[in-house]
């Protein structure tokens, strides 16, 4: 059987199993580089080509016997700086004789280039199992069995295409997160800056007027120099900055409009016209205090060019009028609405001027029955309201009605004429021009003897009591129209 050999050239590339009579002609031919090793069928070591041409005899083997490399016939090598042959490393008697393989074909690693010459590599020192048959040459040699593989060209495009994408889907995920937290983080800084500014205390109580505020959650009552709001001649200045709310609590010491809160919105929004030209008013209705109820107007306006919407509520204690206006952005309605709601259940009128009004009332209604109770209740809050005392009221009230029957209609001030002819028609007529001229004294604001004064308040008293319940209600009536519109001449 012809023996077989294994070629390893310079370059590292490995050729084989391929006969003697291969090899020769490879050799003619100038395929075979002089600095080719060899590695005979059988033997244990690498050997020079010249070495194994010569005819020189292998080594005995002492390892398994190298694996075939099925590659096609070499082509010359370039010239290259010659090396010193690698030297066997043992000697051994003549090969005995291989049995026939199994066909088993491997990859052969790259050999390490040998210590001795940076240009020349050095097979492995074992080579896998030699199948005993040889490749066919071939006029292009093989590619190096360890060299990498470049990526076609599809591969990198799909694979930065999935690059790019995961890429976008991050910042996608971070722009969503950032877009929900925007809010949440815009509210942290609202709420930040507000405290600067904020009250310690979650009551909030103005002591001239007597007014409590328990403010909600999220509410705070603001310091005086605060920059968020300014309303002059503000009682309390409030803020609720997660929902870009802000509000004001005003007093307005104005007995004349106490039984009128309709009135004292229309007052009020009068007034602010100058500083919001655009306000536009809406609907009205009742609200529920904490303490009693008010009335509520709400309105419409813009502020540097940003729709704002706002709301006013009006509610009375004793002869002192309150006003809270407070207003938001309009795109926060729902939130506002709600705000707004929680903010007025947490007014608390303290009630005090209210209850000293009404002693006074059930006091003076038995000396006056001819004003009902809603107008001896302003000509009393009247009297308190200018820090007088209320005794002369059954006197001031004599005035009040004859200033006011002249601010009347016709029809009524002669309705009203006609029932106090009923009510002097008992006294005596020389009493009656007497106490006539004591009653034009008294409308005209001059003073009278309290003798004189004490004689007309009794016989005005009596008379009314005589009238039939029906006249006297007409009376009180009419009596009260009469004082509301003296209180408000000049």
């Amino acid at each position: 059987m012809a023996q077989h050999f294994l070629l390893h050239l310079p370059d590292g590339t490995q050729y084989g199993p391929i006969d003697r009579e291969t090899l020769e002609a490879w050799r003619a031919e100038g395929r075979v580089p002089d600095e080719t090793l060899v590695w005979p069928e059988g033997a244990p070591e690498w050997m020079p080509i010249s070495q194994v041409l010569a005819g020189a005899p292998a080594p005995a083997a002492a390892d398994p016997a190298p694996a075939p490399v099925h590659a096609s016939a070499p082509v010359p090598a370039p010239a290259v700086r010659p090396a010193p042959a690698p030297e066997p490393t043992a000697k051994a008697a003549a090969p005995a004789k291989a049995a026939p393989l199994k066909p088993q074909p491997v990859i052969v690693p790259r050999p390490k280039p040998a210590a001795s010459s940076p240009e020349q590599t050095q097979p492995s020192a074992r080579m896998p199992a030699y199948d005993g048959h040889s490749g066919a040459p071939s006029e292009e040699p093989p590619a190096r069995a360890n060299r990498p593989v470049a990526p076609s060209a599809p591969v990198d495009r799909t694979r930065l295409l999935l690059a790019a994408g995961g890429i976008a889907l991050v910042v996608v995920l971070v722009l969503g997160m950032l877009a929900l937290l925007r809010p949440f983080l815009a509210n942290r800084r609202a709420i930040a800056e507000v405290r600067r500014y904020a009250l310690a205390d979650r009551r909030a109580i103005d002591t001239p007027s007597g007014l409590t505020v328990e403010l909600p959650s999220g509410w705070f009552a603001l310091k005086s120099e605060n920059p968020y709001v300014v309303r002059p001649g503000s009682r309390l200045a409030l803020a609720q900055p997660a929902a870009s709310a802000y509000g004001a609590v005003s007093v307005a010491v104005r007995p004349a409009m106490m039984d009128d809160l309709d009135g004292h919105l229309s007052e009020l929004l009068q007034q602010r016209l100058g500083r919001q030209p655009s306000q536009k008013e809406g609907a009205r209705s009742d609200v529920q205090l904490g303490k009693g109820r008010g009335r509520m107007v709400r309105t419409t306006f813009e502020e540097d060019l940003v729709p704002m919407q706002g709301a006013t509520v009006a509610w009375a204690d004793g002869y002192t009028l309150f006003s809270l206006e407070a207003w938001a952005p309009a795109d926060k309605e729902d939130r506002f609405r709600s705000e707004l709601e929680t903010l007025c259940r947490g007014l608390l009128p303290s009630g005090a001027t209210a209850a000293r009004v009404e002693d006074a009332v059930e006091r003076l209604a038995p000396e006056v029955p001819e004003l009902s109770r809603d107008a001896l209740r302003l000509m009393v809050a009247d009297r308190l309201a200018q820090e007088k005392g209320v005794d002369d009221v059954p006197a001031a009230a004599l005035r009040a009605v004859s200033r006011g029957l002249d601010a009347l209609g016709t029809e009524e001030a002669n309705e009203m004429r006609a029932i106090y002819q009923q009510i002097w028609a008992p006294v005596p007529e020389e009493q009656r021009v007497r106490l006539a001229s004591l009653l034009n004294e008294v409308k005209a604001g001059r003073p009278v003897v309290p003798a004189d004064g004490q004689a007309l308040r009794e016989a005005v008293r009596a008379g009314v009591n005589a009238l039939p319940e029906d006249q006297r209600a007409r009376l009180q009536e009419l009596s009260g129209r009469a004082v509301k519109k003296s209180l408000l001449l000049p």
